[in-house]
């Protein structure tokens, strides 16, 4: 290909060089109708349920005036919202607390994660991480980025891939662009040389060539990075289900340990009443004796009443003893 060809394909390879990532929204999140109600609490309701939202490692220490302009930015910022929720407390019957992670956009086409909050307004306290992306431009709500960046989920205009950062690998994901940028421009080139009525045929052959070739490996890239993300997703929601079993089993062994300890608190007193019955029937064998020997006759009716008692009392040991045996 001669000089004065790459001379006009050089910009097109800058200009997807150029191309920045969007700050958006992981693909695992749910959408929630919410509202802000302060600086750092949403409200929506769901499923009957009024549900308060709260940006997880957020907190606001602004003044009265710091906050109105907080709140003007988030009812701008906030049109629609999702929610990846980390934790969900029971407030009341009608009311629960989700601790989440918060997503915020007013059109769709980028969107804010509220972690990011302390990145704009100093009245907001948080742990927000950066990493090295060299070569790599972030386009967020809250300022663009260059080679640093704020870690989060964001999309590739490009290729329409949703990764995660610092977990993507940004070289692929450049060289992705790369080959794309490579394409447009052979694409651009083709199309010029079955214009000029004096392009050879092999020249033709030779760029739909390399066109196929680099179609075949930007296909095969892109699903490559589209099930590693799938891949991620699965993994969070086996981890969240796994999260939720053990909640689950260390209710039930809540609920046991109570109905064992109800249970020493019933053998105790068993045990207290069987003591005072052992009493009673020793002072009624030292009267049966004393009438014995003064040559009375018959059995005092109340020894039957004891000895059914005593029979009670024996059956409910044997029941507990049968209860714990179970566990």
């Amino acid at each position: 290909m001669s000089k004065a060809k790459w001379v006009w394909l050089t910009p097109l390879l800058l200009a997807a060089y150029a191309l920045a990532y969007v700050s958006w929204v992981p693909p695992h999140v749910m959408l929630v109708q919410a509202y802000p109600m302060n600086a750092t609490h949403f409200t929506a309701y769901v499923n009957n349920t009024t549900v308060y939202i709260v940006q997880a490692g957020l907190s606001f220490h602004g003044s009265s005036a710091e906050e109105q302009a907080v709140m003007q930015y988030l009812y701008s910022q906030c049109r629609y919202m999702a929610v990846d929720v980390l934790n969900a407390t029971q407030i009341s019957e009608t009311e629960q607390l989700w601790t989440a992670d918060v997503y915020c956009t007013s059109d769709g086409s980028m969107w804010l994660w509220l972690r990011w909050l302390p990145l704009r307004f100093t009245a907001y306290s948080g742990y927000v991480q950066f990493t090295n992306a060299t070569n790599a431009t972030v386009i967020t709500p809250v300022g663009t980025f260059v080679n640093y960046i704020p870690a989060g989920w964001y999309l590739d205009p490009l290729t329409k891939t949703v990764f995660k950062i610092p977990e993507a690998n940004i070289t692929l994901l450049a060289y992705v662009a790369s080959l794309s940028a490579q394409l447009k421009a052979l694409k651009a080139e083709l199309d010029k040389s079955k214009a000029d009525a004096n392009q050879t045929a092999s020249l033709i052959a030779k760029l739909e060539a390399q066109l196929t070739a680099l179609e075949a490996q930007r296909r095969a890239l892109e699903e490559a990075l589209r099930q590693r993300e799938s891949e991620a997703a699965a993994l969070q929601a086996n981890l969240r289900a796994a999260q939720a079993e053990n909640e689950r089993l260390r209710s039930q062994l809540a609920q046991l340990k109570a109905e064992n300890d109800h249970l020493k608190t019933q053998l105790a007193s068993m045990n207290q009443t069987l003591a005072g019955l052992n009493d009673q029937l020793t002072s009624l064998k030292a009267q049966l004796a004393l009438q014995t020997s003064g040559g009375e006759e018959g059995i005092d009716p109340l020894m039957y009443v004891l000895f059914a008692a005593l029979a009670g009392v024996a059956a409910a040991f044997a029941i507990y003893k049968k209860k714990k045996a179970e566990e």
